[in-house]
Order: structure tokens, then C-alpha cells, then sequence
């Protein structure tokens, strides 16, 4: 049974395409890489699946159903995930935000959602975190938040756009590991750039330029990114920061 499927769609803006007659089938437990240039129309496909933009042509259906009656199935990290670091909220404030909805009234929160906003923190192992103050955090420590903000209505679907940019290379395998861990739970959508640097972690990888080409995660070598990208990519290694491994960068 297929968790997402996208059928032929097509989506531009102001009549420039940025997806061309994109089929793409996610299964239950996935944990995808989504991969490609700027402007390929990665975050546009995140979108779409959200429910967020609706596509010209071709059909896209999430748990079955048109994305915006699934979306309360589904958790959402974006690529500018903003939370002013200068305004006095603490840790289990931005996540209990992740709990607002429709039916979110004014008043003290409730228990349920307070219970649900610790569990997403513990799932983050960021519980110890829960009285800090935002504001004072690391890089690494506010993503893992920002992803227990968006675990907190206990999705089946977690979608993220970009979630280890400006952590560095020790948080961003932090994070990564994290989001492995999580995968047992939860099917996992993730944007990046960095190939080489996710591809230990993730099970596919779909290479996202107007079309999308799955490719199992051993099939991606130097040729296929230098094909994707349109020019060579170099591979930094952070052997001082990681231990070893590497990622790609034009």
C-alpha cells in the first residue's frame, strides 16, 4: 500500500514548470532523501504533498486521500523553520506549538498536549531541554526542537526541508542519526544537499530536476551527482569532526 503517490503532475509558477509529469510512489517506513539543484523543485514537491499547492495536471493522493484532509497526519519542518531567538519562549513552548490546530483555543494548554509535547522531546532525547529558554541553545539543539515541534501531533509522515542547514558537521550527524532512529516509528521525507553525507543513513534517494528519478541508495556514486547537479561535485571529508565519512559540494 502506498503512503504517498503522485501521478503524472505537473506544477509551475507563473507558467515556468518546475515539475514535469512526476510519478513518485513513498510506501510505509521509507526514509527518503530528496536531492537535486536550487530551483529543481524539491520544496515545491514537499508542498504539494502537503497539500499547501494543488497541481496543474496529475494527481496526488497521501494515506489515500487528497493531502490537505491527510494533513494532520503529517509533520512539517521548513527550510526557513523561523522562531525569533530573541524572543523569551521557552523549549516547551515552541514545541507545544505544534499542537495548535483548528480546534486550538486560547487559555492554558491543556494536559494531553503538554503530555504530547514531552513525548516528542524524550523521542528527540531533548527532555532535559524542556525549561532552557530558546534563545539559548546550539544550532544543533535548536533543530532537534524545531523536529520535536513538529513530531508533537504524532505524525505517521514526517516531512523536512533542509533540517541540518547551518548545524555543523558533528550536529548535523547528530541529527541525521536522530532522524534514523525516528524512521522505525515514522516514514521520513528529507531535503538536502549534502549526498554523500545522508546516503549512509537513508534508504532511497530521489533525484528531484523537473522529473524524479528514484535510485536505491548503493547506486549513487560521483557520475550520478555530477549528472544531477550538471557539474562535478568535490567531497569534503570531516574526519576531524565525524571520524570519517564525507559530503558533496559544487
Amino acid at each position: 500500500m502506498s503512503l504517498i503517490e503522485l501521478k503524472e503532475v505537473t506544477f509551475s509558477y507563473d507558467g515556468q514548470p518546475v515539475l514535469e509529469r512526476v510519478s513518485l510512489e513513498v510506501v510505509p517506513g521509507e526514509f527518503l532523501a530528496l536531492v537535486g539543484p536550487n530551483g529543481g523543485g524539491k520544496t515545491t514537491l514537499l508542498k504539494l504533498i502537503l497539500g499547501l499547492l494543488a497541481p496543474q495536471e496529475g494527481v496526488v493522493s497521501v494515506f489515500g486521500q487528497p493531502p490537505a484532509k491527510a494533513r494532520g497526519r503529517i509533520g512539517y519542518l521548513p527550510q526557513h523553520a523561523f522562531v525569533d531567538p530573541g524572543f523569551p519562549v521557552s523549549v516547551a513552548e515552541v514545541v507545544l506549538m505544534g499542537r495548535l490546530g483548528p480546534g486550538a483555543g486560547l487559555g492554558p494548554w491543556p494536559r494531553r498536549d503538554r503530555r504530547a509535547a514531552l513525548k516528542a522531546l524524550e523521542q528527540v532525547e531533548a527532555a532535559d531541554l524542556a525549561g532552557r529558554g530558546f534563545s539559548s541553545l546550539s544550532g544543533g539543539q535548536r533543530q532537534r526542537v524545531l523536529i520535536a515541534r513538529a513530531l508533537a501531533a504524532d505524525p505517521e509522515l514526517l516531512l523536512l526541508d533542509e533540517p541540518t542547514a547551518g548545524v555543523d558537521p558533528r550536529g548535523e550527524k547528530d541529527v541525521l542519526e536522530l532522524l534514523a532512529g525516528l524512521n522505525s516509528r515514522v516514514t521520513v521525507l528529507l531535503v538536502t544537499h549534502d549526498l554523500h553525507f545522508v546516503s549512509p543513513y537513508v534508504n532511497q534517494v530521489a533525484c528531484v530536476n523537473r522529473r524524479v528519478v528514484l535510485h536505491p541508495t548503493q547506486e549513487v556514486d560521483d557520475e550520478l551527482i555530477a549528472g544531477l547537479y550538471g557539474r562535478p561535485m568535490r567531497r569534503v571529508r570531516h574526519d576531524r569532526h565525524l571520524g570519517g565519512g564525507d559530503c558533496s559540494h559544487a
